[in-house]
């Protein structure tokens, strides 16, 4: 009993280094559209898009953090503005749990983006897009253990800590933006670059007495792809991150094999990222009529400060892309 206590002490502290310093953040960042640049919004060759993620980090540790998104989105008004241009809304929710549930997280937001074309056919564009986002916070008191609880023998005393009075909910408003540059060079080599700011307004957290910024993530990303054959295609991608004093830098890429059986057509997936100075993440995907899904592996390395099983992550991402009129030119868009 004792160490399941310190193991709940442990994950609250972790809880409110999370609140004032990290988002949740995913390792197939790529697959998770609304939560790296709101100008994705829309971004993709089809009419509707709908897209899921689930990570759960650290599960042998009492399942410390948990986080599901949920995202549609699609153009809108296409036969009233030009064809190399695109306007979009989405719909992306999230639901994060730590520490087995102790603090729960939840997110609405709504999004909106525009994208213009720089040339005639729409080969390199310039995209801007905003999301506006509401935000529910719950602590749940029953299922933690605090410092002032325990005492030498192991037993649990009553807490007079601030975090454990007042509200248990705080809900909180904000916004997102973010610009995307894209451009299609000749031998069909597609690259994209773009810069995204989350909690613009960083609205305040906590529970209690205690309250904590819910500081800005600044987001730069880029990535493309080029053509090895006539089956073959390598994509490349990378994040950086920074928000309060977290600092992370993903990188890498995968290989992906075109097959054509029948009516089917399926394209394989395989590559690796790496999380700078803490993991390496192999990934492998499939993406046929459509569908796409991914699912990766974090695993710790080099100095990372907890470098043991109980460290390991996994993450699955789905996503799926309608198009109803097939015959519309296609909008070559980033993968990874």
């Amino acid at each position: 009993m004792m160490g399941r206590r310190l193991m709940f002490l442990g994950l609250w502290i972790c809880v409110v280094c999370e609140l004032q310093a990290q988002d949740p953040h995913f390792s197939q960042f790529f697959a998770s559209p609304l939560t790296l640049n709101p100008a994705f919004t829309g971004y993709f060759n089809g009419d509707l898009r709908v897209a899921a993620n689930s990570r759960n980090q650290w599960p042998s540790f009492n399942n410390a953090y948990s986080t599901i998104t949920f995202s549609v989105d699609g153009p809108i008004m296409s036969a009233k503005i030009p064809s190399r241009d695109r306007m979009s809304i989405g719909l992306m929710g999230m639901s994060d749990k730590s520490g087995g549930g102790i603090l729960k997280e939840n997110y609405l937001g709504l999004s909106m983006a525009y994208r213009k074309g720089l040339d005639y056919n729409g080969d390199f564009s310039l995209t801007a897009g905003f999301q506006v986002m509401y935000g529910n916070f719950a602590f749940n008191r029953s299922m933690s253990t605090l410092e002032d609880q325990l005492d030498v023998g192991g037993f649990v005393l009553p807490t007079a800590d601030l975090a454990t009075l007042g509200s248990e909910n705080r809900h909180v408003a904000d916004v997102q933006a973010g610009l995307l540059y894209t451009g299609l060079f000749p031998n069909d080599v597609y690259v994209y670059a773009g810069a995204s700011v989350y909690h613009l307004m960083e609205p305040s957290v906590g529970f209690g007495n205690n309250s904590y910024p819910l500081n800005r993530r600044y987001n730069f990303h880029g990535g493309g792809y080029l053509p090895l054959g006539a089956n073959t295609t390598l994509h490349f991608s990378t994040q950086y991150q920074k928000q309060y004093q977290y600092e992370e830098l993903m990188y890498g890429g995968a290989a992906s094999y075109y097959i054509v059986s029948g009516e089917n057509n399926y394209e394989v997936y395989a590559g690796f990222w790496v999380r700078n100075g803490e993991s390496y993440i192999p990934y492998l995907g499939l993406e046929w009529n459509g569908w796409r899904a991914g699912f990766s592996y974090d695993l710790a390395y080099g100095n990372s400060k907890i470098n043991t099983p109980y460290s390991r992550s996994t993450e699955f991402s789905l996503i799926y892309q309608y198009k109803k009129n097939l015959s519309r030119r296609s909008l070559r868009c980033p993968v990874f």
